[in-house]
């Protein structure tokens, strides 16, 4: 599967330039909403200058782009993109973009954005917006016809568009998740307030064995787009070799997310928006960070070590470069460590982002069956497992290589 998204990013701008821009000052808060519903991607293609618009001017992060968006799309071929333009006298205010599937005769509403995710919020340019935008959402899953549910994760904590959900809807809820690491650079600090102590000890250690064995050791920062992309498989194998050792599979054995790992590597990559450090140790790849410059901040999109080198600990010395390259780099503030309250993300002076996840069902029944299914559903990969586990205690000559999977 091909994408050709970067050859079309100079004409998209070129359109974002040429859509009229909004002027607070000369509306009123009353005055009329205008809003287009869009379902299939095509009909979304059609508006994606308007969409990346308000992604500008909200800043939104990388996964919640048009670009990002697109690529999920083509990836996740199962799931029908629907979305939603807000105007306010000719100017755009609100979008989102969400999906729909069916399922046993439930439509389940989410939201297009991948495993490279950071907490991307519902775009909309002040509360009024929100609002309409809120009522949008549920008045036209409420036209879908049929029972329904809305799963949405890694959402910003605030966030208004949330806030008005919950008030126009129940049943619904919100739920706080693990909140995003961010190391924000402020004046006058020094680097030792972003890398603690223990950091800067284990780093020394780390070192010193590196010395002590004879390794030799290379660290290199790439930013051409032709070098990231040779490196591209390599990358991916350590990541399955990794993910393997910690959690006994990997996201990279389901194909769509794959998929959409390629395509959005791929994009940003071409786009010059990746730099990319690798630690060689005798001349291997022993560990890696991707990192995405938006918005004068690093989003470490993906770091991992190969478990053959696990021993000289070259994840935590390629941690700790990335953030004396960043804080170094004039046109850096700050990193995104991205999910996950890992222990190298809370070394130094750490601000916590949090996000949250909404959750919200068309009746209460609708509710009490998903909850029921869920229980069922887990009740018998339990039985199952135990099942086998069983099975190889009478016959412990026999593999069985998936027996420890979580599900």
């Amino acid at each position: 599967m091909t994408f050709t998204l970067t050859k079309t990013q100079k004409a998209l701008q070129k359109e974002i330039t040429q859509l009229p821009h909004l002027q607070y000052d000369s509306i009123k808060a009353n005055t009329k909403f205008i809003t287009q519903i869009l379902i299939g991607k095509s009909q979304l293609q059609r508006q994606a200058s308007s969409f990346e618009y308000i992604f500008n001017r909200l800043e939104t992060p990388v996964a919640g782009r048009w670009a990002s968006l697109l690529i999920w799309m083509e990836t996740h071929t199962d799931y029908e993109p629907w979305g939603i333009l807000v105007k306010k006298n000719g100017h755009i205010v609100a979008s989102v973009v969400l999906t729909r599937y069916r399922r046993f005769g439930i439509w389940r509403i989410g939201r297009p954005i991948g495993p490279c995710a950071d907490s991307v919020g519902f775009a909309a340019l002040d509360e009024h917006a929100a609002e309409m935008l809120a009522q949008t959402i549920w008045n036209t899953v409420e036209s879908f016809g049929g029972p329904w549910c809305m799963e949405i994760h890694d959402l910003l904590c605030p966030d208004s568009v949330v806030d008005y959900l919950v008030k126009i809807r129940t049943p619904c809820k919100t739920v706080l998740t693990e909140p995003v690491p961010h190391l924000i650079f402020k004046s006058g600090a020094s680097l030792k307030n972003y890398l603690s102590q223990n950091t800067r000890a284990v780093i020394i250690k780390a070192h010193h064995r590196i010395q002590r064995e004879g390794i030799q050791m290379v660290e290199e920062w790439i930013r051409d787009p032709e070098q990231i992309l040779k490196l591209l498989p390599k990358i991916q194998e350590i990541c399955r070799q990794r993910d393997y050792q910690k959690f006994k599979k990997s996201l990279m054995d389901d194909t769509n997310e794959e998929s959409y790992y390629i395509a959005f590597m791929k994009e940003y990559i071409q786009q010059n928006l990746i730099d990319l450090l690798c630690i060689y140790l005798n001349g291997e790849l022993a560990a890696f960070a991707l990192c995405l410059l938006m918005n004068n901040e690093y989003l470490v999109l993906t770091n991992r070590t190969s478990p053959k080198w696990l021993r000289y600990s070259p994840g935590t010395i390629a941690n700790a470069e990335v953030v004396r390259h960043a804080f170094e780099s004039s046109h850096i503030n700050g990193i995104n460590w991205g999910g996950g309250l890992l222990r190298y993300k809370l070394s130094g002076d750490v601000t916590l982002i949090p996000r949250q996840s909404l959750y919200v069902w068309s009746s209460p029944t609708v509710r009490l069956i998903l909850i029921l299914v869920r229980y069922v559903k887990y009740f018998l990969q339990r039985i199952h497992i135990l099942i086998r586990k069983g099975f190889l205690a009478i016959r412990p000559n026999l593999i069985a290589p998936s027996l420890s999977e979580t599900p």
